[in-house]
Formats: C-alpha cells, sequence, structure tokens
C-alpha cells in the first residue's frame, strides 16, 4: 500500500522511505540457477589476472627507471600546435524514434553483446544443436494462481539454440516461448497470452525495447489478467535484458492505448513491484519433471516473514524429508536459499511453503516440482 510519507511524522516517514527502497532494490534483483557458479567464475578470473598484472607492472616500472637518465640527457622535444581546421566532435544525439531495424545493446546480465541481431525464430532446445551456434539459457514467465485466487508470476530457465548472436536473438526466444509456452515445465503454470500469437519484431534503442506480436488481437481475459498478461510480457523482457526497461508494445504492427479494452498501454509498458507481481516463493531449481543425482541442490526464492520457508519432500503419500529453511532476506526484500538434500533413488514431489501463523490453515504459497533421482 502506497503511502504519502510527506504527511507522516519524522519516524514513521523514516520508516515508509526505508520500505519503498527496500521495495526497489528488490524488484531489480534477478536470482539465476547458476548465479552462484557465476559468482565464483569471476572471483577465480580476477584472481589470475591479478598476478600478470603485478608482474608486469614490476617490470615496467624497472624498464622506467633504466630509461630515466636517457630521457634526461635529450633536447626537449618541439610541442606540436592543434591541427589546422580540426573540431571536437561529440556523440550525435539519438532521435526519438528507434531505427527501423533491430540494433542489440550491451547489458550488465552477462557482459557486453555483440554486434546487431537479425534473423528469424530461434530453434527451441540444445538438441541437434549446430556447431558456431550460439545456446543461451533464458528466463521465461508465466502466470499460475496465487492464494486468494489471484495470478502471480513464476519463472521457468529455458535452453535456446539462437539463430543468432545479441539481445534481440534472445528476447525473440524468450518471448517467443512465453507467448506459446510450448516447453512450459508446470503444469501448474500458463501463459495468458491468446493461442497464435507469436513474436514478428523486437527492436532496442538504449534502455527501451520496442516488440511487435502478431495474433493477439483478442483476449478472453479479465481486467486482472490482462494486467497480468501484461507483466509476463514485462519481466520477461526485464529477465533477458536486466534492469529495468521501458516497453513499447504493438499489436499487428499498430501501437495499441488499451490492451484488450482493458489495461492500458500506450505509454511505454515497465515490470511492476516484485512484491505485488510475482509469487511469494519459487522453487528455481530443480524443476519440474528434472532428473537428478542422489545429492543435489534445492535452490528457493522469495519474500516470506522473517525469511523463515519450509522445505518438504514426499514420495507418494509419504513425507520423506521436512525441514525449515533460512532465506538471506525476509518480506518485503526477496532472499533466496540453497539445501543440500540426499535422497535414494526414486520418484519425489519437493514442496516449499510458507508456514501460516493462523491455527487449522494449510501452506501459504505452496510451490512444488515433481522430479526423478537416479
Amino acid at each position: 500500500m502506497d503511502t504519502d510519507h510527506d504527511n507522516l511524522p519524522g519516524d514513521a516517514r523514516t520508516a515508509d522511505l526505508l520500505r519503498r527502497a527496500l521495495h526497489t532494490e528488490a524488484d531489480r534483483t534477478d536470482v539465476r540457477p547458476d548465479g552462484l557458479t557465476a559468482i565464483r567464475g569471476k572471483i577465480d578470473a580476477r584472481r589470475r589476472r591479478r598476478m600478470p598484472v603485478v608482474l608486469l607492472g614490476a617490470a615496467a616500472a624497472t624498464v622506467a627507471a633504466s630509461l630515466v637518465g636517457v630521457v634526461g640527457c635529450l633536447p626537449p622535444a618541439p610541442q606540436p600546435g592543434p591541427p589546422s581546421g580540426a573540431a571536437s566532435a561529440g556523440p550525435v544525439p539519438p532521435s526519438g524514434a528507434p531505427t527501423a531495424g533491430p540494433t542489440d545493446r550491451p547489458t550488465d546480465r552477462d557482459g557486453p553483446v555483440a554486434g546487431p541481431a537479425t534473423g528469424g525464430p530461434p530453434t527451441a532446445g540444445a538438441a541437434g544443436q549446430q556447431a558456431g551456434t550460439p545456446v543461451a539459457t533464458l528466463p521465461v514467465y508465466y502466470a499460475g494462481a496465487a492464494d486468494g485466487g489471484g495470478l502471480r508470476l513464476y519463472r521457468e530457465f529455458h535452453r535456446f539454440q539462437l539463430t543468432d548472436t545479441g539481445v534481440v536473438a534472445e528476447l525473440r526466444a524468450a518471448l517467443g516461448e512465453m507467448l506459446t509456452a510450448a516447453r512450459l515445465a508446470d503444469p501448474d503454470y500458463r501463459t495468458l497470452w491468446p493461442a497464435g500469437a507469436t513474436v514478428a519484431t523486437v527492436w532496442t534503442q538504449y534502455d527501451i525495447v520496442g516488440v511487435n506480436i502478431t495474433g493477439a488481437g483478442v483476449a478472453n481475459l479479465d481486467a486482472a489478467g490482462a494486467a497480468a498478461a501484461v507483466q509476463q510480457l514485462a519481466w520477461t523482457i526485464a529477465g533477458v535484458t536486466g534492469g529495468d526497461p521501458r516497453i513499447r508494445l504493438l499489436l499487428d504492427g499498430e501501437p495499441v492505448d488499451r490492451l484488450w479494452g482493458q489495461v492500458d498501454t500506450g505509454d511505454e509498458i515497465t515490470k511492476g513491484a516484485a512484491l505485488d507481481t510475482l509469487a511469494m516463493l519459487w522453487l528455481i531449481d530443480p524443476q519440474h519433471g528434472d532428473t537428478v543425482g542422489s545429492t543435489f541442490t534445492v535452490h528457493l526464492a522469495g519474500s516470506v516473514h522473517e525469511a523463515t520457508a519450509q522445505l518438504r519432500v514426499r514420495q507418494g503419500g509419504q513425507v520423506v524429508h521436512r525441514q525449515y529453511v533460512t532465506l538471506d532476506a525476509g518480506a518485503p526484500g526477496r532472499g533466496e536459499a540453497f539445501v543440500e538434500l540426499s535422497l535414494p533413488p526414486g520418484d519425489y514431489t519437493i514442496e516449499a511453503y510458507e508456514e501460516s501463523m493462523v491455527a487449522d490453515e494449510g501452506p501459504r504459497h505452496l510451490v512444488d516440482a515433481a522430479i526423478t533421482v537416479r
């Protein structure tokens, strides 16, 4: 609930500002299944770079010291003046509208992105990958039922074989999967976009992402469902590009002031607050349908009271494991946790939820995944 903090007393105003800051920071967090591995890789890379730099610096200092006497004996060189007719050229400001063709830009998600990306739709899945074709693991957001009957967003990671490098190719792949849900792993989730919707074009310019979708002129959704569909689009785009992109939506090549007569989309679309949009708990890894070894790591993320969640493992109708899990941040922030489990071979259902503070009330924000331990 938003508050006019200027009308609050001093302590309450400070608390409200802190709450808003926490919400903003939580919205920027994008937890990835390979995040811990990536961090360790970057640390190792820095260590490998450090020793050559130190040795190079020492060698350079030695050479510089040897040259001091020689340089001191040379006559001073004449200083050149400015070249005739030279002018200092600054960057050309961009035009207000995006260029006709797609233009990639660097992102801070996985490092710089190479060159413009063009081409047809990507081939989904790593199977049958051709040598030299880029492969990317990308986030895709789907909708699922939340406590109280509302809709919240859940995220799956899918592996794509792309036709080109760059953020435009990645956006085409992730958005194409978001629209069709062709490889949706968890049957509890779904796409809110109408059947037959496809990505026609995608372009980027600075922090603006444009997407033209065809075949989505009509959808049987109420206002809440339409709003969730817009956020499904916004969070998928933000998950690929990183940050908080501004999104311009076209349907069949034309701007849409009010999507499906339900949601204002005439201005630029942005992702909503995580606390209001995302599911309270995510079971990031393993995903539904995965096969894992006898010892594996469960990756949870979410926003729960006092950062405390429950982890439960079922085999058939029997609970074979249960434990409390402490995330590294509590509500209203969004934290995560990694838990190592060891199970004998068989089929299991992993469940994560928040224990209710109300007597006789069932688990809150429950998410589950059916897996096989080999």
